[in-house]
């Protein structure tokens, strides 16, 4: 069987043992400084795809455009040449090593399933499976996104599920199994036990935790999508979209305790970032259900929240004038805005 590959930072994630290091060109060095319109503007196609791998770029149209380039007569090669005076008088191409061939054919697989170019995207797999053998779990995950991309949605959870009998932890495969029953409607509660399944092995990734609020949104559980968004915000607490979303869900839910919260969150977005308009709007809103629900509530409780309702009405008119601001000169919204933000602070 073929040596076994890992994970390379730069030349990409197949590489074998047998590998030897190359001296780097001119103007394809690994870890060049120019940036990325340079090199498509020298046809430096071999720097175009590490530049895109190394910043994790989705560039589909680039990826196909300068690996076409780049690997044309090696799409039908079993393997790339060896040979030293061949690799002098061939294109560029014929001089990559295994390692650059296995990343950049991979690089292009991907790049042809984003553009659902399904044939070019199985012949870049044939070749793949040429150098590494078959059975390896990163060429079995290519094929379940080859299977998914041609419609072969059960055929591809078939792949992801032999992938997790070998490594129940492989996270690639649980993500894709996530993405498939996303994509089919009616099945939500599979989808959210699946990536429930996800985060227990991978807690600390804040996109999964987003993806979990947004889909618990989308549920109506408004409850669990606040858990899931506090996760975000712990993990990302500079995150001013996230601190507004957070908020904005706080709001949904109800309640003095959680409308507090909803107003300490659209504070923090706000505090972040001055220009999120949504977030202002939102504190508006909040700060004004605040008040709603304590001139609802008992005298006794009115007074215990006294400091909190002055905090509420400032808010309320901190918001209402930046938003006014906001719309000076924008014919009839302003006359709207300067409608609604009176109608919000004339009682206050």
């Amino acid at each position: 069987s073929p040596p076994p590959f890992t994970v390379h930072a730069t030349a990409g994630p197949f590489i074998s043992s047998s590998a030897e290091p190359r001296p780097a060109t001119s103007g394809t060095s690994i870890m060049s400084d120019t940036d990325l319109p340079s090199l498509v503007k020298k046809k430096d196609h071999l720097g175009v795809l590490r530049y895109i791998r190394t910043h994790k770029l989705r560039e589909p149209d680039l990826v196909i455009e300068h690996g076409k380039a780049l690997l044309g007569p090696e799409l039908t090669k079993n393997k790339p040449t060896s040979n030293p005076v061949l690799s002098i008088i061939l294109p560029i191409s014929s001089a990559l090593d295994e390692s650059e061939w296995l990343a950049a054919l991979e690089q292009l697989c991907l790049a042809s399933i984003d553009v659902h170019d399904d044939e070019l995207a199985s012949t870049c797999l044939s070749r793949i499976k040429t150098a590494v053998s078959p059975d390896s779990a990163r060429v079995r995950w290519l094929l379940g996104r080859c299977l998914e991309s041609s419609g072969d949605l059960a055929g591809a959870d078939e792949v992801y599920e032999g992938l997790l009998k070998d490594n129940p932890a492989n996270g690639m495969a649980l993500k894709r199994k996530y993405a498939i029953l996303r994509s089919q409607p009616g099945k939500e509660l599979e989808t959210r036990e699946a990536l429930n399944k996800y985060l227990e092995l991978n807690s600390g990734d804040a996109a999964g935790w987003a993806e979990l609020g947004d889909l618990c949104h989308d549920m109506g559980d408004y409850r669990a999508a606040t858990y899931a968004y506090e996760e975000v915000v712990l993990a990302s607490p500079l995150n001013s979209a996230a601190h507004c979303k957070l908020g904005e869900l706080y709001a949904t839910v109800g309640g003095r305790s959680n409308l507090k919260l909803a107003r300490k969150h659209l504070a923090q977005s706000l505090e972040l970032d001055p220009r999120n308009m949504r977030a202002l709007f939102a504190l508006v809103a909040a700060a004004g259900a605040y008040l709603d629900e304590c001139s609802k509530a008992g005298k006794s409780k009115r007074e215990a929240e006294e400091d909190d309702v002055e905090v509420a009405k400032e808010l309320v008119k901190f918001g209402a004038e930046k938003l006014i601001k906001a719309y000076q000169g924008k014919g009839r919204m302003a006359k709207l805005i300067e409608i609604v933000m009176k109608d919000q602070t004339g009682s206050l």
